[in-house]
């Protein structure tokens, strides 16, 4: 593959990492599992921290 998509879409309003047009601005992402993971709905986002109440 020559390239690569750089847009991670994130539609998790309460992470810190989450600008209002529904990009992830975390500079690195870490994705993963506590099972063998058969569909997306067995995945998350490990990069996730909820926002601070600023």
């Amino acid at each position: 593959m020559d390239g690569h998509n750089n847009k991670i879409v994130c539609r998790v309003n309460d992470c810190e990492y989450h600008a209002t047009d529904d990009v992830c601005t975390a500079n690195c992402i870490e994705v993963g599992c506590t099972q063998n993971c058969c569909s997306s709905c067995d995945t998350e986002c490990v990069t996730f921290k909820p926002q601070s109440g600023e």
